[in-house]
This record gives structure tokens, C-alpha cells and sequence, in this order.
């Protein structure tokens, strides 16, 4: 008999989670399982690409506490205005009583096994839920979460959970550090990758130009600090002024806030770059982007498992990234370079002037092969 399994995220907007996410579902034995998914503000792109589950239908009153208000138009905009009113009059107390109703009702659902996708909000939620077989998805690097969250203790959360599962051994590792208690029940397991259609995805035409007289480098990320994909612009002018012709492409969403965005927009024009560094904004393909670049750049501060770099790899992409704490689990001397961010210019620079370095890497990450076989087993064994 199939187990039917329930998925909560957070939202269905771009980033690594729902990506995630959607390799999974498009990996995953459906002669197994009868999945279901729930996104407790149900708005973005991933809602329509989500295969072999079914997307459950919002609840109203937990999506209009969810909502990003300034995205949110006519009723819903009303709604969701009054509900995060009466939410912040009550302390807080409102939106628990929300989450907890809409918790239990899917509980009625009878699923066999429930997985949080993330930490943070789905995992509070799924918590409510008291679900015996309940699995929590760790995406982060848990001490730059507590740390951006006021050093929050879930311990109380987590330890209603059967299983812990981190991306990568770095964040468990780091997941672990505050919750020792929990080791038994925690293991890691790196994203399931769909290199298939990553490369089926590649091959769709463009229309940015990605010239040959030009060193092109693409960044993939939300615009959020974390990621640090303002510092573009200055690493561009560092590039340029040692006389390398560059182009710099930065793709993702504007994030929660407008800060990363307007001082990204403002850095390239003070350094007069509006010809050589380009925010394309979200783009729903962006491997046909990181297939044609001749580097892939993260610049990010903390990364658990970093989504885009493999998808690079698996695009045969070199790739350069700063030293964050997992860094060395996914980048090796064979597909690129990792650096202090203070050290990425001089690395892209080094690269970009000694040919014989681009045709060793170039030829050595061409043999990169993502292998799924091994980590779905692992999920199984989670989910069963």
C-alpha cells in the first residue's frame, strides 16, 4: 500500500528550498507514495511546477497571516492587513490559534508521514500537528539562522520531531552544536538534484547576448543579505580596472526587502558599470544562463547547501564561492575555487588570465556526475 506523505513550505516563490522542492517530487517513486503539498502562503512560481503531488488549496485566514502584504492586492490586501492587526493587538496569540486550527485540520487527513521543508515557520507549524511520524527539513546554517532571528530556542519544537534532516554534514554539524540531545535522531542528506531537466533546460534560447569578446559571470540568488549580491558592482570595478573585459550577470528575486536591491542598483551606477553588470531579475529557467556563463560567482555570507552551485556543476560550470562553513563539501580545486570574500576579485581575475587554468578545470568538470541513486534511498528511508 502507498504512504501518503504530507509537505509544508513556507511559500511557492523562487529560491533553493522549492527547488528543492521540485527535484524531489520529479525524482520520487510514485508507486511509493501519494504526496501532498501545502504552502502556507500559497503565492509564487513553484505552485504550477510541482509534479507528481497534489498542491493542497489555501487556508485564507494562515494565508493572509503569511502574506507579504506589500505583494498582496484588493481583499486579500484587506484581509491580510486586518489579520496581522489583530494578530500584533493579541501578541501574537491570533496567529498561533490560526496556525493551530489549520494544523489540525490537515492532521485529519491521515498522512502517514508529515515533513516540514524548512526550518522556521513550517516546522512551527508541523509542531502543532503532534504527528508521531513527523520529519523536520534543516536548509540553513542553524547558527546564521539563530543568530538572524534573536538567538531563538526551538528545542521545545524539535524535540517533537522523529527525524532531523540537514542538506549537507556542515549544517548538521552546526544544527547539532545547540541541540545535542537530538543527535540520534539526525542525519543529513544532500538536495536531490533533476540534472535532466537542468540540462533539457540549458539548451533554451536567450535573449541576453552573452558575447565572446567578454568574460561572462553569472550569480544566482535572491536579493538578500545573506546572499550579498550588492557587492557585485565592486567586485566588477576591481575586475575591469585589471584590464579585464567582463560582463556580470545577477539573477533572482528582489527578496523581502528593498535594501540589497536598491543599494545592488545604486553600487552600479556609482561605479558607472550599467554596461558590464546586469540584474535580470527572476527568471524562471536560469540554467540556460548558468550553462552559457564561463563562471558561476557566490558571494554569499552562509550557505548549507548551496542549490545553485551544484546545479553549475552538473551544467559543467566552473564555480567560485566565498568560504562559508560548507563550502568545502561542494567545491574542490576540480570545479573551481572557494575564497574569503576579500580574495573572489584576485581569483576571478587569476582565472580569467591564465588559459591553461580554464582548460584544466573546463576539462575536469566535465566529468562532474551528480548521482540521485544513493540520497533517494535515503529519503525513502526517512519517509517510510
Amino acid at each position: 500500500m502507498k504512504r501518503k506523505v504530507l509537505f509544508v513550505v513556507t511559500y511557492f516563490d523562487c529560491g533553493g528550498i522549492n527547488r528543492a522542492l521540485q527535484n524531489l517530487l520529479n525524482r520520487i517513486d510514485i508507486d511509493r507514495y501519494i504526496i501532498d503539498v501545502f504552502g502556507m502562503q500559497p503565492d509564487g512560481m513553484f505552485a504550477n511546477q510541482l509534479s507528481n503531488c497534489r498542491v493542497l488549496p489555501r487556508h485564507l485566514l494562515l494565508s493572509a497571516l503569511m502574506a507579504r502584504f506589500s505583494t498582496q492586492k484588493g481583499c486579500m490586501r484587506l484581509l491580510s492587513l486586518v489579520v496581522k492587526i489583530i494578530n500584533r493587538v493579541t501578541g501574537g496569540y491570533f496567529g498561533e490559534s490560526i496556525k493551530r486550527r489549520s494544523a489540525l485540520k490537515l492532521k485529519n487527513n491521515n498522512y502517514d508521514t508529515v515533513v516540514a521543508f524548512s526550518e522556521g515557520a513550517p516546522t512551527s507549524f508541523v509542531s502543532h500537528m503532534g504527528h508521531l511520524n513527523a520529519v523536520a527539513w534543516v536548509h540553513c546554517d542553524y547558527a546564521s539562522y539563530r543568530a538572524l532571528n534573536g538567538d531563538i530556542d526551538e528545542s521545545s519544537i524539535y524535540n517533537g520531531f522523529k527525524r532531523i534532516v540537514c542538506v549537507a554534514k556542515y549544517p548538521m554539524q552546526s544544527f547539532l552544536s545547540f541541540y545535542p540531545q537530538l543527535t540520534s535522531r539526525t542525519t543529513y542528506i544532500y538536495n536531490i538534484m533533476d540534472d535532466s531537466m537542468m540540462i533539457s533546460l540549458s539548451k533554451v534560447p536567450i535573449n541576453e547576448s552573452f558575447c565572446n569578446d567578454y568574460f561572462n559571470l553569472v550569480s544566482v540568488g535572491r536579493l538578500d543579505p545573506v546572499k550579498r549580491l550588492s557587492i557585485v558592482p565592486e567586485l566588477a570595478k576591481q575586475i575591469i580596472d585589471a584590464g579585464c573585459n567582463i560582463r556580470w550577470f545577477i539573477i533572482g528575486p528582489r527578496g523581502g526587502t528593498l535594501d540589497e536591491f536598491e543599494k545592488l542598483i545604486k553600487s552600479i551606477s556609482e561605479y558607472k558599470l550599467s554596461e558590464f553588470v546586469f540584474y535580470l531579475g527572476e527568471k524562471e529557467n536560469p540554467y540556460a544562463y548558468m550553462a552559457r556563463a564561463d563562471l558561476l560567482v557566490n558571494t554569499s555570507i552562509s550557505e548549507a547547501c548551496p542549490y545553485v552551485i551544484n546545479e553549475a556543476k552538473i551544467l559543467h560550470t566552473p564555480v567560485v564561492c566565498t568560504d562559508f562553513g560548507s563550502a568545502s563539501e561542494f567545491v574542490n580545486d576540480e570545479i573551481g575555487f572557494v575564497s574569503p570574500i576579500e580574495g573572489i576579485a584576485g581569483v576571478i581575475i587569476n582565472f580569467i588570465n591564465d588559459k591553461n587554468l580554464q582548460e584544466r578545470i573546463g576539462h575536469s568538470i566535465q566529468s562532474f556526475y551528480y548521482d540521485n541513486t544513493i540520497l533517494l534511498e535515503q529519503v525513502y528511508q526517512v519517509l517510510d
